[in-house]
């Protein structure tokens, strides 16, 4: 989303800088990511010097002089409100906290409260809030009580070539594929166990993606390959020839792999966490489950039945092309930018 962001504002003529942080899964190839006109700094925000990062991030803007300022994730978005205060009054604050920190689903209640006050603080700097899905903002909405406009995210659709599964190859059908960080939030074990339960009727599962050792141990001692990471183009390939995609997160924001799996015509089974069930209707783009057992019974419904198949499979596709593209999400984007600065 940072990258879409960027880029485009600077093939606009607007002059762009993004500051950023380095961590393990930072890309290598990072500056080749971004439009050259795009101006990257590098401050370190998380780790040892933390407190520090406020002051040079106050440094970065005061030299800067934006007239937005756009926060992405939570650890960002305290930092970064915290440095803005006492800035120029007409610097608008504009925060995406991509799946805002208590939605988290594996933490006790006392720290998504900590949480919560954080945020409270960070408030203290006037801020428009920009929700990826209407779950994060009635979240927002509820333990914040400030305001929000909701941007859905969005996907490549132009690069991403979409088929029609009814004309397509149906080989790989009895794959099942995720693609992810190997994590907590991801729940692997829920993935795990949903492939002990289809064990022994001819399906392959397949996790794209690295992550946690355990979390790994439990995948292939289900017989689910792992693959580690891989470029986006042998993603979308490799999820191009599998038959399913299943999603067992426990919360999301805006699921953007849910949505490339929908665009490439994948029927997604997910699980009923925020985020996912602001993407899927039920037995029409795709499915939602509570549970390994009606994941699994789900599956095989929807492999078995040809029809139902191919039904979901044009609906994901043609959904993810109308709603969640670039043109749309930046249209939407801009018009908040515009109306920000005038305000």
């Amino acid at each position: 989303m940072v990258c879409l962001i960027a880029n485009q504002l600077a093939r606009d003529g607007h002059e762009v800088r993004v500051i950023y942080s380095i961590r393990p899964d930072t890309p290598s190839d990072l500056r080749e990511m971004f439009d050259e006109r795009v101006q990257l700094v590098h401050v370190q925000m998380k780790g040892r010097g933390t407190l520090n990062a406020i002051s040079r991030l106050r440094k970065q803007l005061v030299s800067f002089a934006p007239d937005v300022v756009h926060l992405h994730s939570s650890f960002a978005g305290f930092l970064g409100r915290l440095a803005m205060i006492g800035l120029r009054a007409h610097a608008a604050c504009l925060y995406s906290p991509h799946c805002i920190s208590f939605m988290r689903r594996d933490i006790p209640v006392w720290k998504k409260y900590v949480y919560v006050l954080l945020e409270r603080i960070g408030c203290i700097k006037p801020t428009l809030y920009i929700a990826c899905s209407e779950s994060e903002a009635a979240e927002i909405v509820s333990h914040l009580r400030q305001p929000t406009k909701v941007i859905e995210n969005a996907v490549d659709t132009r690069n991403l070539r979409t088929t029609s599964v009814s004309g397509a190859s149906r080989g790989g059908q009895r794959t099942i594929v995720s693609v992810g960080g190997i994590r907590r939030q991801k729940n692997p074990n829920l993935f795990a166990e949903i492939a002990h339960r289809l064990a022994g009727h001819d399906f392959q599962f397949v996790w794209i993606g690295d992550g946690d050792a355990q979390y790994k141990d439990a995948l292939r001692a289900a017989d689910v390959e792992v693959t580690g990471w891989m470029s986006r183009e042998d993603v979308v390939e490799r999820v191009r020839q599998c038959g399913i995609y299943l999603s067992t997160s426990s919360w999301e924001g805006m699921p953007v792999s849910v949505i490339e799996a929908m665009l490439v015509g994948k029927p997604v089974v997910v699980s009923s966490c925020a985020g996912n069930i602001d993407v899927v209707r039920h037995m029409h783009n795709g499915a939602v489950y509570n549970n390994a057992s009606e994941a699994a019974d789900l599956i095989g419904k929807i492999v078995e039945n040809k029809g139902l198949y191919d039904h979901m499979s044009d609906n994901a596709a043609m959904e993810a092309r109308a709603r969640f593209s670039e043109e749309r999400f930046l249209s939407e984007l801009l018009a908040i930018y515009r109306g920000a600065i005038r305000g």
